[in-house]
């Protein structure tokens, strides 16, 4: 997975252990990242642009974020599923305590997920009751279907939107289908973006 991280930390003036400090991690940890070795999640790379006082795009770099293969002997042959509704608040991103087989499109993403479809705001596309499979590993990208995150008093709510585009300065911008609406989300509000790549229906 090719980025920046290097790059923009030292016209920042940060070694890896001291980036590494101030975004409460291993060294170790983040330099398995900077070399590519380990997939980088938009939150981190958001988090970094904000320690380095730099953009997203050159966290990222000029490449993108390419997917980071895994053994599929290390992953489970089954998908958990979440996406547990929380009446007036929304849907927690949490394990619901049941699994599907694994699809063969997620076969070796060690993270992947099925996502619960609670209602009908991206319908004709997803419909209630379909279960999305989701590949958290994939760089989303305007045009994608996404599950967004954010925090709700403290605790993490997903949402399923199609993704606009990527503005360093003003965020994300979303899109429902049902109803037409389009909306603004600053990244620092962001806990993820991860790309649905498949349904199924209700299981």
């Amino acid at each position: 997975m090719k980025n920046d991280i290097k790059k923009v930390r030292m016209v920042a003036g940060f070694s890896c252990a001291e980036l590494a400090r101030r975004l409460g991690m291993r060294p170790a940890t983040l330099g398995r990242i900077e070399r590519g070795e380990r997939g980088l999640r938009i939150q981190l790379a958001t988090q970094i642009a904000e320690k380095c006082n730099c953009r997203l795009e050159d966290v990222v770099g000029h490449q993108g974020m390419e997917i980071v293969a895994i053994d599929s002997d290390d992953v489970d042959n089954q998908l958990p599923i979440v996406g547990k509704v929380v009446l007036g608040i929304g849907v927690a991103m949490s394990k619901t305590g049941t699994t599907i087989p694994r699809p063969n499109i997620v076969a070796g993403v060690r993270d992947a997920y099925g996502f619960d479809m609670p209602d009908a705001t991206m319908s004709p596309r997803y419909e209630p009751g379909e279960v999305l499979i989701v590949d958290p590993s994939r760089t989303a990208k305007p045009g994608d279907y996404v599950i967004v995150g954010t925090l709700v008093d403290g605790q993490e709510l997903g949402s399923v939107q199609r993704l606009a585009g990527v503005d360093s300065d003003l965020g994300l911008f979303l899109y429902y289908l049902n109803p037409q609406e389009t909306t603004k989300k600053p990244l620092k509000e962001i806990t993820r973006l991860d790309v649905v790549v498949g349904s199924l229906i209700s299981r």
